[in-house]
C-alpha cells in the first residue's frame, strides 16, 4: 500500500440472491476525510446451479452447506480472477461479506459462507471476511454493518436507505450513529415474482398489475419487529416465520401491491427528521413502483435520492471494501451505537498467510 492510496476488491452478495457484485475501489484521505473513487464494477448474476442452493441454503444440511461454502468460494475466486485480468491495478486487498445463511444475534449466530481461504490461494491477495461474528459475540446485533461506511463516506446525506433483499437505513445528522433494519424487502418481492415466472418485479409492472390488500396492510404493519427498540436486525427465518403465513392463499399479485405499500410505509415511519435528505439505493431503488409509494406516505416534506446507477448497485460493495480496509489498518469499523454491542470493534477475519 503506497502513497496512502488502497486499491480494494469489495464483493458483495446479498440475501435476494440476485448475484455477485464486485467493485474496484481507490480509498485515499484528503484534509482528513475518507474520499473514495469507484474505478471499476461489475454484477455476474448467479449461475442456477448456485442461486437454487443459496435461495434454500438456510435449510441445507451441514455437509450440503460445506460444499457450497466451497463452491462459492470458487465462484468468487473465478469472476474475482477474471475481474482482476482487465483490471490496470495492482490490489492490495480484497473485502469479502460473503453470503448470508444465518443470522441469529440472540444465539450468538451469523453465518457466511464463500470460502476465503480459496480465494487467498489461487490470488494471493489478503482477504478479509467474516466482519459481523465478533460483535454477536459480544453481544450485538452484527448488523447492519454498512452505517460505519455511510458515515465516513457518504455523510452529506441525513439518511442512507439500502433496498437490498433486506431494508436498512443509517441515521448520519446525529454524533451519535444509528443504524437498523426497517422491513424485509426484495427477499419477499423476489419470491412472488418468482411464482409469477418473473425473478424480480421488472419496474413494478407486477405489483401495479395487483390489487391493495388493506386487511394484509394491517397485519404486517402489527408484526411485533416494528415494535421492537433498537437496536434490531432481520434475518431469513424470522421473516419466513412472522411475514410469510400472512401471505397463505394470497394472489401474488396482490401480495407484491400490498407489499410495495408496506415498504413505503415503514421507510417513512423511520425517518423522524423534516424535511430530510435521504439517498436510497439497492435493487428496489430500480422500483418504479416501490419510489412512488415511498413518496406516497412522505408526509414530512422529506427528499429521497437516487443516485447515479453505478452508486444504486454497488454500493454495499463499497461500504464493505472500505470496512476491510478499516481492519487492514487496525481501525475500528463497527460501532457499538449501530449493534448494541459492548464495545465498537475493529471487525473481520484476515487470510494472510506471509510464510507461503
Amino acid at each position: 500500500m503506497k502513497n496512502n492510496k488502497y486499491n480494494v476488491i469489495g464483493i458483495m452478495s446479498g440475501t435476494s440472491c440476485d448475484g455477485l457484485d464486485i467493485a474496484h475501489c481507490l480509498f485515499y484521505k484528503k484534509n482528513n476525510y475518507w474520499i473514495f473513487e469507484l474505478i471499476n464494477c461489475i454484477e455476474i448474476p448467479y449461475p442456477k446451479q448456485i442461486k437454487d442452493r443459496l435461495l434454500n441454503c438456510s435449510h441445507l444440511d451441514g455437509l450440503s452447506l460445506k460444499i457450497l461454502d466451497l463452491d462459492l468460494g470458487e465462484f468468487f475466486r473465478d469472476e474475482i480472477s477474471k475481474f482482476i485480468k482487465i483490471s490496470k491495478s495492482q490490489f492490495d486487498l480484497i473485502s469479502s461479506h460473503g453470503h448470508t445463511v444465518f443470522h441469529e444475534p440472540k444465539k450468538k449466530l451469523s453465518y457466511q459462507i464463500g470460502n476465503p481461504l480459496i480465494m487467498y490461494n489461487s490470488l494471493r491477495i489478503p482477504v478479509v471476511f467474516n466482519f459481523r461474528e465478533l460483535d454477536v459475540i459480544m453481544g450485538g446485533e452484527g448488523a447492519p454493518l454498512v452505517p460505519y461506511g455511510d458515515k465516513e463516506l457518504f455523510n452529506e446525506f441525513d439518511y442512507c436507505i439500502n433496498i437490498g433483499g433486506i431494508l436498512n437505513i443509517s441515521k448520519l445528522y446525529d454524533k451519535e450513529l444509528i443504524g437498523y433494519d426497517i422491513c424485509p424487502a426484495n427477499i419477499i418481492l423476489n419470491k412472488f415474482s418468482r411464482e409469477l415466472n418473473e425473478e424480480y418485479d421488472i419496474d413494478g409492472r407486477l405489483s401495479l398489475s395487483g390489487n391493495f390488500d388493506a386487511n394484509l396492510f394491517k397485519k404486517l404493519n402489527s408484526i411485533r419487529y416494528y415494535k421492537d427498540d433498537l437496536p434490531k436486525s432481520l434475518d431469513i427465518n424470522f421473516i419466513e416465520k412472522n411475514y410469510y403465513p400472512f401471505f397463505l392463499n394470497k394472489d401474488p399479485k396482490d401480495i407484491l401491491n400490498t407489499y410495495v405499500n408496506h415498504i413505503g410505509y415503514q421507510v417513512n415511519n423511520a425517518i423522524k427528521k423534516k424535511k430530510s435528505r435521504i439517498l436510497l439505493t439497492g435493487g428496489g431503488a430500480f422500483n418504479n413502483h416501490i419510489l412512488k409509494k415511498i413518496n406516497h406516505y412522505n408526509k414530512l416534506d422529506h427528499k429521497f435520492i437516487v443516485p447515479s446507477k453505478k452508486i444504486v448497485i454497488f454500493k454495499e460493495a463499497i461500504v464493505f471494501a472500505f470496512l476491510g480496509l478499516q481492519r487492514f489498518l487496525k481501525n475500528k469499523n463497527v460501532i457499538k451505537s449501530v449493534t448494541g454491542s459492548n464495545f465498537s470493534s475493529s471487525s473481520g477475519l484476515i487470510v494472510e498467510n506471509k510464510i507461503i
